[in-house]
């Protein structure tokens, strides 16, 4: 006991690393995997993941995915059951969804709220929108307002 009395500040610098070590590994399956924008056009094509845009509507002036559901990140806790009844209604294993916000940082956290609701397959764009159309993949200006 005399041992720990007198390393105080080594023991605690102890706790603190072995904390941090095992943080990774406790925040790995509550958070969305980042995914580039070829694994999500892997992910719609190959498994039909549901693909979300978190945008509020005075963002969506440079366009829509095309394929693209459009829940603004302000309204996502309302839409949670709905989002699980559509990841639930694919045939077999449940759909993946991949969340799209301007540049990939709501998303990131929007995705926590997914997991923490048991929602399994979870994937945030990485740079979201903007890196979309960087990538030259389609965008559409349906349904936009001028």
């Amino acid at each position: 006991m005399q041992f720990f009395i007198d390393n105080i500040f080594l023991v605690l610098a102890a706790f603190v690393s072995g904390g941090l070590l095992v943080w990774p590994l406790v925040m790995k399956n509550s958070v969305a995997k980042e995914i580039n924008t070829l694994a999500a056009t892997q992910l719609l094509n190959g498994r039909d993941a549901l693909l979300i845009d978190l945008r509020e509507t005075t963002e969506r002036g440079r366009g829509l995915i095309p394929q693209a559901r459009s829940i603004p990140n302000s309204t996502l806790t309302d839409q949670i059951e709905s989002i699980k009844k559509d990841v639930q209604s694919g045939k077999g294993d449940p759909r993946p969804v991949i969340l799209v916000c301007a540049s990939g940082r709501r998303s990131s956290s929007a995705g926590r709220s997914l997991r923490k609701a048991g929602v399994g397959e979870v994937y945030s764009l990485e740079g979201g929108f903007d890196a979309w159309q960087q990538a030259g993949l389609p965008v559409s200006s349906k349904g936009l307002t001028a």
